[in-house]
């Protein structure tokens, strides 16, 4: 190969490199399962993007670091567990994100904060790389006593799992 024509090659590639590092993230398939809820006595119900649209929709909305206003739009956590046959809402639930990363949420946050199980960030479904394709996330501005370590913990990114006792 020419000295021109290795140029060009490397040129190109590193253009290529370029364009798919600024490139949007993809986002999450709207028909492919993103949530599996596991019930106590071994069954497994499994929700797509375009599954959990049709329930009932909430939305919190949230100033960021810089005073950004946020809009999260998803199912309340409390309609999408009354819509799970079988499940005891008086216990608290165990959320797992793809990660692995689990954490316990108690039925009297689920009562009383009514956290959302979003799937739109500011009108956009979000990709796995942008925490998605699920965030629980709690209305942090509507209710100062969420400001804690333990309840920053409680909003699960990347969530992929509710297991039901």
């Amino acid at each position: 190969m020419s000295p021109m024509r290795h140029f060009f090659v490397i040129a190109f590639l590193a253009l290529l490199c370029q364009l798919s590092a600024n490139a949007e993230p993809a986002p999450y398939p709207l028909d492919r399962p993103a949530l599996a809820v596991h019930l106590a006595n071994g069954q497994r119900l499994t929700f797509s993007l375009q599954q959990l649209q049709q329930l009932p929709r909430g939305n919190i909305e949230l100033r960021d670091d810089q005073g950004e206003m946020q809009h999260w739009v998803g199912v309340p956590l409390h309609q999408l567990l009354a819509q799970v046959p079988g499940a005891d809402h008086g216990k608290p639930i165990h959320t797992t994100a793809l990660n692995h990363y689990s954490v316990l949420i108690p039925h009297e946050d689920i009562q009383r904060y009514q956290p959302l199980i979003a799937y739109q960030l500011n009108g956009r479904f979000m990709s796995i790389r942008d925490y998605g394709p699920l965030y629980l996330i709690y209305p942090f501005d509507d209710y100062p006593e969420l400001r804690k370590q333990m309840f920053y913990n409680r909003s699960i990114w990347q969530l992929s799992e509710i297991h039901i006792e």
